[in-house]
Formats: structure tokens, C-alpha cells, sequence
């Protein structure tokens, strides 16, 4: 009975089967190890594109530059009505001019839509700044478009629309 017994656990059939049930009971602590992962880098964070969207737009501020790293790709290619940047390099250096005066900012953000590595998103800035408006609080209401880098999971391509005009007739 016993030889019985090793014959039907060492049958191709039945090995397979055994191998299978081995390799996904490796593969969900595998999964549950890597679900309870809880470091800031962008390939292991259980946060989403548009949850990491929405926290690097309202945690950013002149202080803390450096949380752009794990946002935007080092080739970042960068629109506004203001102009264009080329690299995170450049990208910081024109953050940390236009935060100089910010004494408040957030991101409201209305709507996101995620196609394969594009986001886009409505949203309005609320925003006080010295010198700004009498220091008083300024809305700008625009849209965002960015685009993921696949590998890296890092932002290569950010272009924002929003009425310039609007903007200095209004608060300038």
C-alpha cells in the first residue's frame, strides 16, 4: 500500500500538480511580501499613478524638491503656457523659482483618466503667493496631460494647459 501510494504521488500527472500547488502557494507569499512593501520607490509603491499625481502636486513645495525624483524621469519633457523645460534638473530649478513666494498651494483635482501610461486631469490650483493678488488666495482652473515612462514608472512627458490671459487680466 505503501509503494501504492509514492507510485501515485510520483506520476507525471500527479507531480505536475503537486509542482503547480508548490508554485502558487510561493507565488502568493511572493504577492502578500510585496503587497505589505511600503518604501517611496516608484516600482514598489502600492500607490497608483493618479494617488502619486494627486500627493506630489499638494506635498510639493519650495522645501522639499527633492520628492520630484521619484515623480519625474531625468529626460522629462515639460509644456505650459509659460514655456518649456527639458529634464528634472530643469524641472526643479523652475519649482523652486515660482515656490520662492508661494505661502500656500494645493491641487484640486476634478477628473483623472488613465489610458495605458497617460493621465489626464482636470483640475484647479488654489494658490497664495507675496506679491500675488494682494497675497489673497488665487484659483486657476487647467488640465494636465502626463505621460508614464513604463519601466521606470516615472513621469517623462507633462504638458499643462490653463488661460494665461485669464490669469494675468484676473490677478496681475
Amino acid at each position: 500500500m505503501r509503494k501504492e501510494n509514492m507510485t501515485k504521488i510520483t506520476s507525471p500527472h500527479t507531480l505536475k500538480t503537486l509542482l503547480l500547488a508548490w508554485f502558487l502557494c510561493l507565488s502568493g507569499s511572493m504577492i502578500s511580501t510585496m503587497a505589505n512593501e511600503t518604501t517611496t520607490d516608484s516600482k514598489t509603491t502600492k500607490e497608483t499613478r493618479k494617488e502619486r499625481i494627486i500627493k506630489a502636486f499638494n506635498d510639493l513645495r519650495a522645501d522639499n524638491l527633492h520628492i520630484l525624483d521619484n515623480f519625474y524621469h531625468p529626460e522629462l519633457k515639460f509644456h505650459d503656457p509659460i514655456g518649456e523645460i527639458d529634464g528634472l534638473k530643469a524641472m526643479k530649478a523652475y519649482y523652486a523659482q515660482m515656490y520662492e513666494t508661494v505661502t500656500d498651494i494645493r491641487f484640486d483635482f476634478e477628473t483623472m483618466t488613465e489610458e495605458g501610461d497617460n493621465i489626464i486631469s482636470t483640475w484647479t490650483m488654489v494658490l497664495k503667493a507675496k506679491g500675488l493678488n494682494g497675497g489673497e488666495e488665487v484659483k486657476v482652473k487647467g488640465v494636465s496631460h502626463l505621460t508614464f515612462e513604463p519601466k521606470s514608472n516615472l513621469v517623462i512627458y507633462h504638458r499643462d494647459y490653463f488661460d494665461m490671459g485669464e490669469f494675468i487680466y484676473e490677478y496681475i
